[in-house]
C-alpha cells in the first residue's frame, strides 16, 4: 500500500506568529493510494495541488486544537466538486451538474497525548453544493472541499477537542 506522509507542526509557528495564548495543535496527514483516489484532479501535477490544498486546510483547522492534541487523518479517497471536461484542451471543471459535489472519505484520530479523544471513519459529501448560500470564491484553492472539511471538523473534531472528553 502505498501512502504519502505530510507532518505539518504548527506549534512553535503559530506561537510567535500569535503569541502566548496560541493553540498548538498539530495534524498529520496521510494519502491512502493516492493514484487511486475517484477525482483529485487530472494527472500527478493535479494531485499535488490538491494534496498540497487540504494538507494548508488541515492545518489552518489543526490550529484551533489546544495545546498537546494531535488530529491525524487519513485521506482514502477524493472526489473534488465538478467534472474535468476531458474533450477541453484546458481541461476546465463543470461544475453543478447533479451528483457533483465533493466528496472525501476520511480515517481519524484526534488524541491529547496518549489518551485517545476520538475516532472514526466518515464520508464527507455535499450533493448541493452550489446551492448553498455563501459560497467560497473561486479563487480559493479547492472551494467547496474546503468549506466540506470544514463543516466536519466543526461538528465532529471541534466539541469533543474543546472538552477533552468523548
Amino acid at each position: 500500500m502505498s501512502r504519502l506522509l505530510f507532518l505539518l507542526p504548527l506549534g512553535a509557528v503559530l506561537a510567535a506568529l500569535a503569541g502566548p495564548a496560541a493553540a498548538t495543535g498539530r495534524v498529520e496527514v496521510v494519502y491512502d493510494q493516492p493514484a487511486r483516489f475517484t477525482d483529485a484532479g487530472v494527472g500527478p501535477i493535479d494531485l499535488d495541488r490538491t494534496q498540497h490544498a487540504l494538507n494548508q486546510h488541515f492545518a489552518r483547522l489543526a490550529s484551533r486544537l489546544p495545546d498537546g492534541q494531535v488530529l491525524r487523518v487519513q485521506v482514502r479517497d477524493v472526489d473534488l466538486a465538478g467534472q474535468v471536461d476531458l474533450l477541453s484542451h484546458d481541461r476546465v471543471r463543470i461544475f453543478g451538474r447533479p451528483l457533483d459535489g465533493p466528496r472525501l472519505s476520511l480515517r481519524y484520530e484526534l488524541s491529547d497525548g496518549a489518551k485517545l479523544l476520538r475516532a472514526g471513519d466518515d464520508e464527507l459529501a455535499d450533493i448541493s453544493y452550489r446551492l448553498r448560500a455563501g459560497s467560497a470564491p473561486h479563487t480559493d484553492a479547492l472551494p467547496y472541499e474546503r468549506r466540506l472539511v470544514e463543516q466536519w471538523f466543526v461538528s465532529r473534531v471541534a466539541p469533543v477537542a474543546r472538552t477533552g472528553m468523548r
